[in-house]
């Protein structure tokens, strides 16, 4: 079993310390914490929660008091954030599940979509690590392959491309330290996916990639892990090249999965998106 930090035991200990036990009837860590990773000060707490039965106003009003203590008793050091839905929803597709409370960087929503997704119910029926209720494999949670990947496409040719453009047209933005600690270990997060086939934590995203990518990005990947854990010394004197080497990696890597059909909602087919400079390593599939 993944140990869990002791940071994220208060957090978790103090939340569910505000519920009643048959209203919250489990608790499980997502994230990076499922793969074992953690950086304090850098790492949030991902989490999804099962509830006894779907809530009431007045539940859902227990939830919003229960994260206000959480926030006033550990701030965003680190931020608790998740949905709460019922195990019967998370045997079906995400999409079928219905607004759920969540909360989000300490924002919480009565009914939102926030982590409802083919991503989080992979990580948490595959890694899931149990706070609270029994474990993950045993929930019957839905999985299904070839929709989690072709969510990572339609994630990479929306969001991430335009984290990309966004890098290339705001040089001064694209230059701070938390834009290479996001952008790189994110965009190699979903590359690692498609090519893998296998999810993984950020960090160990931008360790993969420095035995994946060519040598041109080696460089910017290695500042990734030093603004993130420490793993190197800084790798720029200059916050402007570092800005440029951070936009050519986020194109680097949308590039490899450009849309070749017209044959989705966004135009790419998941049976013919190939990347282009994969260097003949396996692709990911069911």
């Amino acid at each position: 079993m993944t140990a869990v930090p002791e940071p994220v035991v208060a957090v978790c200990s103090t939340f569910l310390g505000a519920v009643p036990d048959d209203l919250v009837t489990g608790l499980y860590l997502r994230g990076g914490l499922a793969f074992g990773e953690w950086v304090e000060g850098h790492s949030d707490v991902d989490f999804t929660a099962t509830l006894g039965r779907r809530p009431t106003p007045e539940d859902v009003a227990t939830l919003r008091t229960a994260h206000e203590e959480v926030a006033a008793a550990h701030g965003g050091s680190p931020y608790l954030d998740g949905t709460h839905v019922l195990v019967d929803d998370l045997r079906r597709p995400p999409q079928d599940c219905p607004d759920a409370p969540d909360v989000h960087m300490g924002t919480f929503s009565d009914a939102g979509r926030f982590d409802l997704s083919p991503v989080s119910w992979h990580e948490l029926a595959r890694h899931g690590v149990a706070v609270r209720g029994p474990a993950p494999d045993t929930l019957g949670i839905w999985t299904d392959d070839d929709v989690l990947r072709d969510f990572t496409l339609t994630n990479l040719d929306t969001y991430w491309r335009g984290q990309a453009a966004q890098c290339r047209a705001n040089p001064a933005g694209a230059s701070v330290p938390y834009a290479c600690e996001w952008v790189v270990p994110g965009a190699a997060r979903l590359d690692h996916l498609l090519v893998t086939g296998q999810q993984t934590a950020k960090s160990r995203a931008a360790w993969w990639g420095l035995t994946f990518y060519p040598e041109e990005f080696h460089r910017v990947l290695r500042e990734s892990l030093a603004i993130r854990e420490g793993a190197f010394g800084p790798q720029y004197a200059d916050p402007l090249e570092r800005a440029r080497d951070v936009a050519a990696f986020a194109t680097h890597v949308v590039a490899q999965w450009e849309p070749t059909t017209p044959s989705s909602p966004t135009g790419i087919s998941a049976s013919t998106r190939f990347p282009s400079g994969a260097s003949g390593q396996a692709q990911a599939g069911s």
